[in-house]
């Protein structure tokens, strides 16, 4: 009876990954969102041809298409990262799978040989794998995400002094913001362009673009600018509004990376003291030793 739930666990992800699989048939109803212009704006990413995806991706697109309402995933870390949201589910189902069934085939090959554990111990272990497995690719992408963040944000106190120097200069808002853009050449510079780009096909701002930009991606840094030249006024009046943005962002910067600083130096002083320590063990046993015998 301890053997059921994991075999049945198993069971069930084994059915979904199987059925995620095998081809269905396209919605209509999904074609045509795609093409709609709305949608357009919003594909930062070119996704990758039906032929060409690998495994995870089709099982996790069959399972968004059947259980998509109920399913919460981080998209806008996996868009930061460019993951699309069908391979990253269909990673953590793999995954989890791959929990479930280890341990119970590792049990079916001792029993094999004749040296089976109780079945308590692979069905407990099935569960402690399935669950790490699951979670740890979440872990992986807010991960990734938080360092991905960091370096936006270092690229957007660029960007901000940048904006800023062009609008003064007399530059309209959405040429300032278009223009500078394309000076970077970091990955979120591509981003940009990529929806100035679009937004320019769709008849959108350059502003209202980086404001979704920021929002998909959950990155205020570049949302202010944004709604901040929506609202500009004479090329002075902006100049110092970024400024001021930019330099509470380097001074954020600066923070944060000093207090990982501190945390980095504390979490350093319990190996360190335990180095000391068997240092000294070492030094002094011997020395101990001499003395009481003599």
């Amino acid at each position: 009876m301890n053997a059921v739930l994991p075999a049945a666990a198993a069971g069930v992800m084994i059915g979904l990954a199987v059925r995620a699989a095998l081809p269905t048939k396209p919605d209509l109803g999904s074609v045509l969102d795609r093409l709609d212009a709305a949608h357009f704006t919003n594909a930062l990413p070119v996704a990758a041809p039906p032929g060409a995806r690998g495994l995870p991706e089709r099982v996790g697109a069959r399972l968004l298409d059947e259980f998509g309402v109920r399913i919460r995933l981080p998209l806008s870390d996996l868009k930061l990262l460019r993951i699309s949201p069908a391979e990253h589910l269909g990673k953590r189902v793999l995954f989890a799978l791959y929990g479930l069934l280890a341990p119970q085939l590792l049990q079916a090959l001792l029993a094999f040989v004749g040296a089976p554990f109780p079945f308590a111990i692979p069905a407990g272990v099935s569960l402690l794998l399935g669950a790490l497995f699951w979670f740890s690719p979440g872990q992986d992408v807010k991960r990734d995400a938080g360092a991905a963040r960091v370096i936006v944000r270092h690229a957007a106190a660029s960007y901000l002094e940048r904006v800023a120097l062009a609008r003064v200069a007399n530059s309209g808002a959405g040429q300032a913001l278009t223009q500078t853009a394309e000076v970077g050449d970091g990955w979120i510079f591509q981003r940009m362009r990529q929806v100035f780009d679009h937004a320019e096909l769709a008849g959108v701002t350059p502003w209202d673009a980086l404001k979704q930009l920021g929002e998909e991606l959950d990155i205020p840094e570049l949302t202010r600018p944004a709604d901040t030249l929506a609202l500009a006024g004479d090329g002075a009046a902006v100049y110092t509004t970024l400024q001021s943005q930019a330099r509470q962002l380097r001074i954020a910067l600066l923070s944060d990376a000093k207090a990982q600083a501190n945390e980095a130096s504390a979490a350093m002083v319990l190996p360190v003291t335990l180095a000391v320590i068997l240092m000294l063990a070492f030094v002094m046993i011997p020395i101990v030793n001499t003395i009481l015998a003599s």
